[in-house]
């Protein structure tokens, strides 16, 4: 968490001159002195502008002033003026990925990148992933599936379930990821296989954690919300000497959500790390990282009419279908990583540096929730049915990465590389009971207007469903050269080899097993042209490509199990700028992204029940800025617009359809302003399109879709003590019903008006 730290013997200037003064400094000395006049009473004060990288420190104290000399009685002495500090640009606008493997600046990267920073985390308390993410438009947010639930993205219209990454390994596990110890996150959007291996189609999020510093500091946070809820976040960072540093990152949560009956949100978190100097140019650290869960699943309203039925047929925002005291959610992550590094060629700028990760991982997960499902009648239907089943899944990971990059200056061409070796072992176990009632149906029957939340359950029996377990391995190795051929060229070239190995076993319901492997040997490779037209400017075109193999989600099945992988293809052109010495980030890209053999249902059924016969599209355009537009004003903006379809198919009834969860035009916004010394005021909008989320496979069924909707949020914060900050968030100002996590069985409806008040200390 950021705090306003000033050094010994220097205090932020209170008062509306200082706060003046202080915020228009990037207008010029002209701007400076006018404001300083009009609000000292005429005194001129004039200010020099400081370098953006270093904070502002006031004037040391002056000498005793001279005695006038002759002519000189109409010479005005000018007051010494204080100045507060300026704010970090480095706060909203991230110059460098947190990735090893990806040596360069993101303006010099040919790839659509977009980083929410920690500052904005931290104003718009967004307490998980998915509310971080928000941020980012092109994302969309899959319901609950079968048990399933947690962070499940849709990246450009493609899956990214098992696209998460923390520094740069893939984490595993259905759970909703806390930020309590993130320090960013970042979407590499496009073709990131050479960076993170199978999937990525769309792209990947990367979660980059606290890290212990060379600076002292201490934070306490306390928020509570109107739901209501409670949250408590610590984060102490101590230096115990020049070597070694330690940093810890307490949470415990207590939640309901506004608007839903029933539904909450619990969680505990703990996360310590250790980073040791053991030379001048070796360095070992070590994190930990813990989440415990237990919460309400929320699996929402059902469809009718082509729409959830808090939108065509008047339920109510906060109509539950889940059984209260029964439905739960209980989730144990733990990660634990050992990070070596260390550089040759006595530390200089450019020398070959070495990284090893290693990552040993595991979520265990508890399920029991309750899905909306089978209206009766079908005409102005009055009852729902409960489908109720648990899941007990674990997931336990073992993860070694190796990098070593550097550079190599040969006659005028600059070469920066990196290789890499990646090895993983990967294990999910599964157990699933459905608890089925007696009589003409096993779902337990609820009004759809007012279902009754502890309902009669004498007549629910436990049943066994099924049992799976799989084993991966993983083998990737790649290897990448951005060759700098002047200052206003740069060629990309880089390539990935993975083999991917996967068993599988399943028990079905009648006890019978079944036993399939698969092994995919994946090769993708990306090429890229950097133009710098001017300083500071980046002109790009990129192609790239990627693969998703059948047991890509750890499953397999009798149909996909001989299957080749998809593969995809993307092609990017777009344009980075930085401006105002840095501080603020303009980008925007055209882009294609095509999959062009899909796995799809065989139509002939004398032949296997999937076939690579489909082909997908994507296309579309992004623009995005990020950054100071002057020390006071800061903004985090973006826009996405998305153009999806179904190419080939074997049915053509389906050809010309647009993908699921694919809304073509999405936008996020966030900006704040600071108007006085210590108080910041700001808000943020989200919009999304209207969304399809199934594919009709004829016109005996319909469309459902999920409605167009915008959401507006406010903040303000305010410096009561020098270590003492006070804000307010008011998320969904307008109190709309909207829906931001859906997928074919249901949707979810989003939080209705929340307030929540943080008091936060720094010590």
């Amino acid at each position: 968490m950021s705090s306003k730290i000033h050094p010994p013997g220097i205090r932020a200037t209170k008062g509306l001159a200082g706060s003046v003064r202080g915020r228009l400094w990037p207008l010029g000395q002209a701007a400076v002195g006018l404001a300083s006049a009009l609000a000292t009473g005429g005194a001129l004060a004039q200010e020099s502008t400081p370098p953006t990288e270093t904070p502002r420190t006031e004037s040391p104290a002056p000498a005793a002033p001279a005695a006038p000399s002759e002519g000189t009685e109409n010479t005005f002495v000018l007051p010494t003026v204080k100045v507060q500090e300026a704010a970090d640009p480095r706060e909203y606008h991230t110059e460098q990925s947190g990735l090893t493997r990806l040596p360069q600046p993101l303006l010099d990267t040919p790839q659509s990148v977009t980083v929410v920073p920690e500052k904005v985390i931290e104003e718009q308390n967004a307490t998980t992933v998915r509310d971080a993410l928000r941020n980012v438009s092109g994302i969309t947010v899959s319901a609950g599936e079968g048990g399933r639930q947690g962070d499940t993205f849709n990246l450009r219209g493609f899956s990214a379930q098992s696209d998460t990454f923390r520094d740069g390994v893939r984490d595993l596990g259905w759970f909703t990821r806390d930020t309590f110890n993130l320090g960013g996150v970042e979407v590499f959007f496009g073709p990131s296989a050479v960076l993170f291996g199978r999937g990525s189609t769309g792209g990947a999020v990367n979660l980059t954690t606290k890290r212990p510093s060379k600076r002292a500091t201490s934070s306490v946070s306390l928020t509570g919300g109107t739901a209501p809820s409670g949250r408590l976040e610590v984060d102490v960072n101590s230096v115990i000497s020049e070597r070694v540093q330690a940093r810890i990152n307490v949470l415990g949560q207590l939640a309901n959500i506004a608007g839903r009956d029933d539904v909450s949100e619990n969680r505990l978190g703990f996360a310590p790390s250790l980073t040791i100097a053991l030379g001048q140019n070796t360095s070992l650290d070590f994190d930990y990282f813990y989440q415990h869960e237990q919460s309400v699943p929320d699996y929402g309203h059902p469809y009718y009419q082509g729409g959830p039925v808090g939108i065509t047929y008047g339920v109510g925002r906060d109509v539950f279908y889940g059984v209260r005291g029964e439905d739960r959610e209980r989730v144990n992550a733990h990660v634990a990583t050992a990070r070596f590094q260390h550089r040759f060629g006595e530390g200089r700028e450019g020398s070959p540096r070495l990284t090893n990760t290693l990552r040993l991982g595991g979520v265990d997960r508890f399920s029991r929730p309750t899905s909306p499902r089978g209206l009766v009648p079908a005409i102005h239907p009055e009852t729902i049915g409960r489908e109720r089943y648990q899941t007990d899944t674990d997931n336990l990971y073992l993860i070694n990465q190796t990098d070593l990059r550097g550079e190599l200056q040969t006659g005028i061409v600059k070469q920066t590389a990196n290789i890499g070796l990646e090895l993983s072992r990967e294990s999910r176990d599964q157990y699933r009971d459905n608890l089925t009632a007696t009589g003409a149906s096993p779902n337990l029957p609820a009004d759809l207007f007012d279902p009754e939340p502890t309902p009669d359950l004498s007549t629910v029996n436990r049943v066994f469903s099924g049992s799976n377990e799989s084993r991966q391995w993983d083998v990737g190795v790649y290897a990448a050269d951005q060759m700098a051929i002047s200052r206003f060229v740069e060629v990309l070239g880089s390539a990935r080899v993975d083999i991917f190995r996967t068993r599988y076993s399943a028990v079905d319901r009648a006890g019978v097993r079944t036993n399939l492997q698969n092994k995919d040997t994946l090769f993708n490779w990306r090429v890229g042209l950097v133009l710098h037209p001017l300083d500071k400017t980046s002109v790009y075109a990129m192609y790239g490509t990627s693969a998703n193999p059948s047991a890509e989600a750890g499953a397999l099945a009798n149909n996909n199990a001989t299957l080749e992988p998809e593969t995809n293809q993307t092609y990017e052109i777009g344009a980075k700028a930085e401006l105002l010495e840095s501080r603020l980030g303009l980008n925007a890209s055209v882009f294609r992204i095509e999959k062009t053999n899909a796995r799809v249902a065989n139509s002939d059924p004398t032949q296997p029940q999937l076939v690579l016969e489909g082909a997908q599209r994507v296309q579309g355009y992004n623009v995005g800025v990020t950054g100071q537009i002057t020390s006071a004003w800061r903004v985090l903006a973006n826009y996405t617009h998305l153009d999806s379809d179904i190419l080939e198919h074997t049915n053509p009834y389906l050809v010309g359809q647009p993908l699921p969860n694919t809304p073509k035009r999405s936008l996020s916004l966030w900006t704040t302003v600071s108007l006085l010394d210590g108080l910041t005021l700001g808000g943020g909008a989200v919009y999304q399109d209207v969304t399809t989320v199934n594919n009709p496979t004829s016109a005996a069924q319909s469309y459902n879709k999920v409605p167009n909707y915008w959401r507006f949020d406010a903040f303000a914060s305010y410096t009561l003590w020098e270590r003492l900050d006070l804000q307010l968030n008011v998320n969904n100002l307008t109190n709309r019903l909207f829906y931001d996590q859906y997928y074919a069985g249901q949707a979810v409806p989003a939080a209705a008006r929340t307030a929540f008040l943080t008091a936060r200390v720094h010590f």
